[in-house]
């Protein structure tokens, strides 16, 4: 059995909303009963609305935690929270609107970003509008202030836990040398293709490039030269190839490109292609690149470690065959 903290970040959120929204039922009904001691029934009715509401978002969401139709519940549960506090604003304007301050971070927990923003600055409009009305200007400007400043705060946090995540996800996916995917993720990306390939009978096809005399251009030119020549040449591939299609550096001298919905023929046009046109640019520092290049297109019921070993294979005797031919003409 998989530990909460084995679990992909897709899988993980749904099981943290529906942990959330429990502990939130239960501290609610511990308040429903500090309120009916105080004499609010108004406030013990309106939590006791939203009780019922979070126990069954929390339900929703872990039965449906392995799909994305978990989504749509957390909107009418948002609706439905704002809907109680402004409802009850006049009546008790402190302390609503202490209720609609924890919103921002309510919302940017279970809300895609864009939409969470749209969400606090339509409930910041209402609220403003409401003590305006109730209240007076100043008391008006003051909590809308506050309720502001809190959105931008909960804004920047979530802002920030995006960009790590997805930095850390390039981290994880690309190669930190030449900017192209890296080996593990080769693997998981192949087998998604070949599964796809499958299901709308598309072919999928892969190109290897070695880069011949490797460790002869780092004795020759310096590792830091080489290393810088590596994304210039990633970049000019990408040009080359189709928008669909995907890089991967899967040893120091070894590229291999992911071809989806690409049969034979169009594999070996863009194979010859792409040899001819990085054979004729100029590679500075060096005075020629010379690389050899194999095509392979995946047969029913192949693997993907057979179909990578036939083009690894295929590349070693295309290596074999460009020595003999050096040989041969010198």
């Amino acid at each position: 059995m998989l530990r909460m903290n084995e679990l992909p970040q897709e899988q993980l959120l749904p099981r943290l909303q529906a942990m959330v929204y429990t502990l939130v039922a239960a501290a609610l009904l511990l308040l429903i009963y500090d309120q009916y001691r105080q004499g609010l029934y108004s406030l013990v009715l309106s939590n006791a609305v939203s009780i019922p509401a979070f126990l069954f978002s929390a339900i929703y969401i872990y039965i449906n935690r392995d799909r994305d139709a978990f989504l749509w519940v957390n909107y009418p549960l948002v609706g439905l929270l704002v809907g109680l506090a402004l409802f009850q604003l006049p009546d008790y304007p402190e302390l609503m609107t202490h209720y609609l301050f924890a919103i921002p971070m309510f919302t940017y927990f279970c809300l895609p970003m864009m939409h969470a923003t749209w969400c606090n600055m339509t409930v910041a409009v209402l609220m403003a509008a409401v003590l305006w009305v109730h209240e007076d200007v100043l008391v008006a400007l003051r909590y809308t202030t506050n309720f502001s400043l809190l959105v931008v705060s909960a804004w920047c946090f979530s802002y920030l836990t995006l960009l790590k995540g997805a930095s850390l996800q390039r981290l994880a996916l690309t190669d930190q040398v030449s900017g192209a995917y890296n080996r593990e993720h080769f693997y998981h990306l192949l087998e998604r293709e070949i599964a796809r390939g499958e299901a709308t009978r598309q072919s999928v096809s892969l190109i290897g490039i070695v880069l011949d005399d490797y460790r002869q251009l780092i004795d020759l030119h310096g590792n830091r030269s080489v290393l810088q020549f590596l994304p210039r040449f990633v970049r000019r591939i990408r040009q080359l190839i189709r928008g669909e299609d995907d890089i991967f550096r899967m040893d120091d001298d070894l590229i291999i490109l992911v071809l989806p919905n690409c049969g034979e023929e169009g594999a070996i046009v863009l194979m010859e292609r792409m040899k001819r046109k990085i054979q004729e640019q100029s590679w500075k520092p060096f005075a020629e690149l010379s690389i050899s290049v194999a095509a392979v297109t995946r047969n029913h019921e192949e693997t993907t470690a057979s179909l990578e070993k036939r083009l690894l294979a295929r590349l070693q005797k295309q290596q074999r065959t460009s020595l003999q031919l050096a040989a041969f003409s010198d």
